[in-house]
Formats: structure tokens, sequence, C-alpha cells
């Protein structure tokens, strides 16, 4: 004689409450300096780690590397920390320069040496023999 199967719950719909204590920790790095700039160093080298040992990055993380290519580990820590204090402010509230930047990995130089989709960030492009 078989058994029924017990019907599965139904999903609960999201807590506010949840919700409000999952974005905590983020809220709470951003508003305080400190632990901003310990954040920041933290993910930088975090990357520089990943890409020591040849790991992939995750896509944001691509995105956050990509961005910041040409800086100096200085100013990578600069943007990082200031992209942090903004979190999930409105992109109006961010300024130009901000805005440009963010913008600029997605645009290719008229020189050919834009990126080709679905190559990873570091990896260098192949030139043709000359």
């Amino acid at each position: 004689m078989a058994r029924a199967r017990p019907k599965k719950a139904e999903p609960k719909p999201p807590d506010k409450f949840r919700d409000k204590l999952r974005r905590a920790p983020a809220r709470l790095i951003g508003k305080t300096p400190w632990l901003r700039r310990r954040y920041a160093r933290f993910m930088l080298k975090s990357i520089d780690k990943r890409r020591k040992k040849g790991k992939p990055l995750p896509d944001q993380l691509l995105d956050l590397e990509r961005q910041m290519k040409g800086m100096t580990p200085v100013q990578r820590a600069k943007a990082l920390e200031q992209a942090l204090e903004l979190g999930a402010a409105p992109p109006e509230a961010a300024n130009r320069a901000t805005r440009r930047a963010a913008g600029r990995p997605t645009r290719q130089s008229g020189r050919g040496q834009g990126r080709r989709p679905g190559m990873p960030a570091g990896t260098p492009r192949p030139r043709p023999p000359r």
C-alpha cells in the first residue's frame, strides 16, 4: 500500500524584517569610514590573490577589476571606498566623474584595443604576427 506524499508548503512571501536584517551589514559598512576602508582593502587583496592563483573572478568582481585597471593601488582603494559609500544611492546622486568612470569600461578605443566579448579581463589580446 503506497503512502500519500505530503504536500509541499507554499513559499512564504518575503519578510520585510528578514530583508532588513540581510541588508544591515552592508549598510553598516557603507556608513562607517574605517569599516569601508578595511573592506575596500580586503576586496582588493582578494582580487589580487585570486588573479595570482589563476582562479576566475565572479562577474561583479570582474567588472570592478576592469574599471580599476589603469589606477594605482591607492587610487583603487579610494575609488572602491567611494563606491561603497554611495552604496545603494540612486545614480543621480553620484558626481559626474563617477558616472563617467562607470561607463568607461564599456566604451572601446578607436585603436582596436577594446575588450572582445567572452575574454576575461586579465587576458591579453592575441596579436597577429608581423
